[in-house]
């Protein structure tokens, strides 16, 4: 079993041990510098988004910002919910 496979299995088993299907899931980015490109963060999250649409979860709600001002960084923090299909 290659490493990559042994890693998606790991995170299957994060997202079937402990997402409800009756609750929401929050998924987090790394924290980025204040200055960082705009295009790794968009990648981040587009890596984020399509894991969990392929795991039977959509985007709930607008991405949040997580600022930290004082340390000059920041995160988007981006909400999941689980389809109907994945409801039940």
């Amino acid at each position: 079993m290659s490493i990559f496979s042994s890693i998606q299995d790991y995170q299957d088993e994060l997202v079937s041990r402990f997402c409800n299907p009756k609750r929401l899931l929050i998924a987090e980015t790394d924290w980025y510098k204040e200055e960082v490109d705009i295009d790794l963060i968009k990648k981040d999250c587009l890596g984020k988004i399509i894991f969990f649409e392929s795991r039977g979860f959509y985007l709930f709600q607008e991405p949040q910002i997580d600022h930290q001002p004082h340390l000059k960084r920041m995160r988007v923090r981006l909400v999941f919910k689980p389809s109907e299909s994945n409801a039940s």
